[in-house]
């Protein structure tokens, strides 16, 4: 028999959580044609056109980031070689409710603009408006697969607008329309952030409304929970349940860890949830290895500084009567003592600088700064929290590792980077996430076959992705190969675009991407539907 390539002498993880076993891989059309379990170099009766040796290293199913923010900039940077370099052979797009489809062209246009801080501005045509024509963008022109979410400030701005009003009566009906026509063409679930505008306008009852469509798809939820509220606070972890168990939608918390003042408190951040899941809620969560964030500065604005969109918020910066307005709204939001800037086109000589430490130069308040900042960039200022001791300790970050550990040790758990790559020093968790949790699996004697289960079968089964994440016969050959014993990350938070090493070859779709640690400039990535 013939195959395009066969991976030989490998120690096969196959997704599944079973052991390793010695064996190869035969690869032919794109999909697993055979896996035999072998000491034998080939077995006979096969024929390579390839053969790779996998010198007895680990060879896994292609991992599925879960979170990634890469809508604009992997259509503009098809190569990919951040995700490609960790193993990723799929991301799912649309995340925290803030994409580009559906979207009509003026609003299109508009929202291009308002989230350049975090998705970046890349010259690319826009030129689509539905779900499907977006995903074809992605298919067979870039370097990995893609999945795509509805994201829910789409919903918004195609019916009320970029207004603080409630989504009711003929304008629900009309964005559950376009709710359910999105999933029909192939998104695999349904985005918001609660913390992002024009989301965070929305109520429970909203939320639950649109989720009864999700779960009419046999679809997901995703939520980046709450963090805006407004007379009152409610708990965004109890608001998601509620929303999942009177709407029956499966749920699926974004970004769900513990953090620098909540390390060691597993039990107490996961009780509601691990209760939820005990009485049957259909939920899963996943994490990112790193206790700090990153987004974009539009997040810290007040939520009446929001409506009417970008022109209106830049009206309002630009207008100093309501400056002091501005500014005391921003220090009651969510601002992180020690947040550190990542993008700004037009201000490239604070990249990497602590907005406190630049508003002290510049003798102003960090609010103040952050306004000046924000209309000068026309909004696009990209940040992360923390970029330099994290933790006082060594313990600190120990603690912190283990709790993340601790949380994949759950079967509905999963691993997704949150990936922001704009700016010349991002978030490093865009370069590291993966060899870094596989580098945890050897330090802390975690079991490597869960690792690899949590980032490839849990989300592939979660979002519908039938023929991915598993080493099986008749899937799509999304294969890496990693050295267990001398992966890691490289990436830190001075220097964040540092590729990692041990990941030597990674496959998509049948295609060698990586080689020998080097992209080959190969465009096998599909977009992927559910089901």
């Amino acid at each position: 028999m013939q195959a395009d390539i066969v991976i030989k002498n490998g120690f096969i993880i196959d997704g599944t959580e079973q052991e390793r076993f010695k064996g190869n891989v035969y690869i032919k059309d794109g999909r697993i044609a055979a896996i035999t379990q072998t000491d034998f170099e080939l077995d006979s009766g096969w024929e390579a056109r390839e053969v790779i040796d996998a010198n007895w290293n680990i060879v896994s199913p292609g991992f599925i980031d879960s979170h990634t923010h890469s809508d604009l900039m992997l259509l503009w940077n098809r190569q990919h070689a951040a995700g490609l370099c960790q193993g990723i052979t799929t991301e799912i797009l649309g995340q925290d409710g803030l994409s580009y489809a559906p979207l009509s062209q003026d609003n299109l246009q508009m929202y291009y603009k308002f989230l350049s801080g975090l998705n970046g501005s890349p010259d690319i045509p826009l030129d689509w408006s539905s779900v499907h024509q977006f995903r074809m963008k992605f298919d067979g022109t870039v370097a990995i697969n893609t999945a795509y979410q509805v994201p829910h400030g789409a919903l918004r701005l195609e019916t009320v607008g970029f207004e603080d009003v409630p989504l009711i009566g003929n304008h629900l009906a009309r964005a559950k329309d376009i709710l359910d026509q999105g999933l029909k063409e192939g998104a695999v679930a349904f985005s918001t952030g609660l913390s992002y505008y024009p989301n965070s306008f929305s109520d429970t009852e909203e939320m639950v409304e649109l989720c009864k469509t999700v779960a009419a798809n046999d679809s997901v939820y995703v939520t980046h929970i709450r963090t805006v509220f407004r007379d009152a606070y409610i708990d965004p972890v109890l608001e998601s349940i509620e929303i999942a168990e009177r709407s029956g939608a499966k749920l699926h918390f974004s970004h769900y860890r513990t953090d620098i003042p909540k390390g060691g408190q597993v039990y107490q951040i996961m009780k509601d949830i691990d209760a939820a899941h005990e009485r049957g809620v259909s939920v899963s969560l996943e994490l990112y290895p790193y206790p700090s964030g990153s987004g974009y500065i539009v997040i810290f604005m007040p939520l009446w500084s929001a409506v009417g969109g970008r022109d209106a918020m830049l009206e309002r910066l630009a207008d100093p009567k309501q400056r002091q307005r501005l500014c005391e709204g921003i220090e009651q939001n969510t601002l992180p003592v020690r947040g550190y800037f990542t993008h700004l086109p037009k201000n490239p000589q604070y990249i990497g600088r602590a907005f406190i430490d630049v508003a002290e130069e510049r003798g102003q308040s960090v609010a103040d700064l952050l306004c000046d900042l924000l209309l000068e960039e026309d909004l696009q200022v990209g940040f992360h929290d923390s970029a330099k001791a994290i933790f006082e300790t060594d313990e600190g970050w120990d603690r912190f590792n283990k709790d993340c550990l601790e949380l994949l040790s759950r079967p509905y758990y999963m691993v997704g980077s949150d990936s922001i790559p704009v700016g010349r020093n991002p978030h490093p968790r865009g370069f590291g996430t993966y060899p870094r949790l596989l580098r945890f699996c050897r330090e802390y004697g975690y079991r490597l076959e869960t690792m690899i289960n949590r980032m490839s079968k849990v989300p592939a089964d979660r979002f519908g992705l039938t023929d991915r994440g598993q080493l099986k016969v008749g899937y799509a050959a999304d294969v890496v190969i990693f050295d267990k014993d001398r992966v890691t990350d490289t990436a830190t938070y001075q220097l964040s675009r540092s590729a990692p090493i041990g990941i030597s070859h990674v496959l998509v779709n049948g295609q060698v991407a990586v080689r020998n640690e080097k992209v080959t400039s190969v465009f096998a990535g599909r977009a992927l539907s559910r089901g």
